[in-house]
C-alpha cells in the first residue's frame, strides 16, 4: 500500500515496522516523524493524529477498517488518502530514494516469510544504534541484519 501512495504522488511517507509481544505492527507516518539517526523509527511514536498504525491482530482489517478486507494495495492507498487526510497531505512530495529503498525491501521480503522489524521485545541493540534493518526469517528462525537502513532525508 505504501508503495501504491508513493507512485500517487506520496513518497515523504514512511514506515516503522516493529514487533509488538502478540503482534507485527507497522506505523505510516510523514517522514519528519522519524529519527535521523535511524530513519525507519519514530522516536516519540505517539496516536496523536499523525501516524497510521496497523497490527497483524487485525488480520485483513488494515488499520481497523471493516470494509477493507478484500482490497487491493491500490484501493487501499485510496481510502488511506481519504481517512488520513492529514497524514497524507504531509505526506505529499518526492523523495525518489526512499521510494527505491521502499521497493527493495518489498522486493527481498517477497522471496520468503520474513518480516522486517526496528524495534522489539528483548532484542538489542536499541532502535537508534542500528546499523541496518534487522529482518526476522521465520523458516530459520534468526534474525538478518545485512539489508540497509532506509536513507536520510
Amino acid at each position: 500500500m505504501v508503495s501504491e501512495l508513493h507512485r500517487l504522488g506520496f513518497q515523504h511517507l514512511r514506515i516503522m515496522p516493529y514487533e509488538y509481544p502478540l503482534a507485527w505492527r507497522l506505523c505510516v507516518a510523514p517522514r519528519d516523524r522519524f529519527s535521523k539517526r535511524n530513519t525507519a523509527y519514530i522516536p516519540d511514536l505517539v496516536n496523536d493524529g499523525q501516524t497510521a498504525l496497523y497490527s497483524s491482530a487485525s488480520e485483513n482489517e488494515y488499520f481497523g477498517w471493516e470494509d477493507a478486507r478484500n482490497d487491493d494495495a491500490r484501493m487501499l492507498a485510496d481510502k488511506f488518502i481519504e481517512r488520513f487526510p492529514q497524514i497524507a497531505s504531509r505526506g505529499r512530495g518526492r523523495d525518489w530514494t526512499y521510494a527505491g529503498w521502499l521497493s527493495e525491501l518489498v522486493g527481498h521480503l517477497e522471496r520468503g516469510e520474513s518480516l522486517p522489524f526496528v524495534m522489539s521485545e528483548y532484542f538489542e541493540p536499541a532502535p537508534e544504534d542500528l546499523t541496518a534493518l534487522p529482518i526476522r526469517e521465520f523458516a530459520t528462525h534468526t534474525v538478518s541484519l545485512s539489508f540497509p537502513l532506509p536513507p536520510s532525508w
